[in-house]
């Protein structure tokens, strides 16, 4: 369903004798018509050029309002709207869109709006997807929401589709209320290439949508990105002896924790040739797990994926054999497993201890007999941790993850894994 208006607007300056009079002189001077807010046209001679720099432009790119507050023929919906509605309100001086959906339903195998902005003309953005973001500013409908069921994709003039997954982590403070909020997704999430989705001939955007809410949005845009596109830590050298490995982290008073969901945390040491990581798990139905080898994760766990190349390419989507995926069954039969090579982890070492919350654990792990070089000051490499949470039914029931919090399959993906940078 397309909705609202859209216009064209035309000027022509002819002059047949004297049919207009004095009145085709004076459109003749016209040098500038504004029709809304954003837009402006002004007068260009035949062979004139914008200049940039009177105009906000990202790298050139000057397309950068995908929504205003307007409706018009570029704003579109998926035809079935029992499964998802939007309108266009106002509020004292401000116009926003309203958008509500329900795919929980018969009749909504697809459910989803878009945007084909700029009067649908192609974008050429292939020279900003490494410095540019979309930014939505968005509100709830009064309760607070800790992630949007979204998925966001451009589509090319060829049909080609490049999409990225919608993580809390993009969401300021991890949560969107009742006040307008702006999230940023980096333009270099979204795969292209791997896609073969052409940047520099873009259609549209297009949100999914999934499960059922409500939201406003104020604004859509492309603004400069400056944060990172990957979640970072340090590892702290260790500074008199090494952790103990008995499960009770008194030897980490001294170090920074990285969170991990809502309430667990982790933190790395790291000797020459030993890396040291302890876990705080908050859990409220801790060491359930009864599985067996490799299917460790089907329960209370923890697992680790980390790099050993610091030069490998941090993008790719394949494991080396440099790079390891371990776990460690947490429930009462405790044991490492190597998930990489299929067998018991025999270069590491672990303890836990119970709290009042959950559990703690510490892992040792020999790093000199998996990488070539010592670990050292200034070295960076590739680390994600995941907790998974089991029930009564010994199965998992939810999986915390680090760096790659709203996209799965870290567990073959290199390229969902956040850095670990060594002090």
């Amino acid at each position: 369903m397309r909705i609202g208006y859209r216009f064209t607007l035309l000027l022509s300056f002819i002059a047949i004798g004297n049919c207009f009079g004095q009145d085709s002189l004076r459109i003749q001077n016209l040098n500038e018509i504004q029709v809304n807010e954003n837009r402006v046209f002004k007068r260009m001679g035949l062979y004139d050029s914008y200049d940039l720099n009177e105009m906000a432009n990202i790298n050139g790119f000057t397309q950068l309002t995908i929504f205003d507050n307007t409706f018009s023929d570029e704003v579109w919906t998926s035809k079935n709207s029992t499964c998802v509605t939007i309108a266009l309100k106002e509020e004292a001086d401000n116009a926003f869109l309203d958008v509500k959906w329900n795919k929980d339903q018969e009749g909504c195998d697809w459910v989803g709006v878009g945007f084909g902005w700029d009067f649908w003309s192609s974008k050429d953005m292939g020279q900003i997807i490494h410095v540019a973001s979309i930014e939505i500013e968005v509100r709830s409908k009064g309760k607070n929401i800790g992630n949007l069921p979204w998925a966001l994709g451009f589509e090319d003039y060829a049909g080609g589709q490049a999409w990225t997954g919608f993580s809390k982590n993009f969401i300021p403070n991890g949560v969107i209320s009742k006040d307008w909020t702006k999230i940023q997704i980096p333009l270099a999430l979204f795969p292209f290439v791997d896609f073969d989705c052409d940047p520099s001939n873009i259609k549209q955007l297009i949100i999914q949508l999934f499960a059922q809410d409500e939201v406003e949005i104020n604004a859509i845009r492309i603004v400069p990105f400056t944060g990172k596109l990957k979640e970072e830590t340090t590892a702290t050298p260790v500074q008199n002896s090494r952790p103990k490995l008995d499960g009770k982290l008194d030897d980490w008073k001294n170090s920074t924790f990285t969170k991990i969901g809502d309430g667990s945390e982790f933190s790395i040491q790291y000797t020459p040739d030993s890396l040291f990581v302890a876990v705080r798990v908050e859990d409220t139905t801790p060491n359930l797990n009864n599985k067996k080898n490799g299917d460790l994760w089907n329960g209370d766990a923890i697992e680790i994926a980390f790099a050993t190349n610091p030069n490998a390419n941090p993008k790719r989507k394949l494991f080396l054999l440099s790079d390891y995926h371990i776990g460690i069954n947490c429930g009462p039969l405790p044991y490492l497993w190597n998930f990489s090579e299929d067998k018991p982890f025999d270069k590491a070492k672990f303890a836990m201890n119970p709290t009042e919350t959950g559990y703690t654990v510490e892992i040792g792990i020999a790093i000199k007999d998996l990488m070539k070089k010592e670990l050292a000051p200034g070295m960076n490499l590739g680390f994600e941790i995941a907790i998974d949470l089991g029930d009564e039914s010994n199965k998992r029931m939810e999986q915390l993850r680090w760096n790659s919090s709203g996209s799965e399959g870290f567990h073959q993906n290199p390229s969902l894994w956040g850095t670990v940078i060594f002090e």
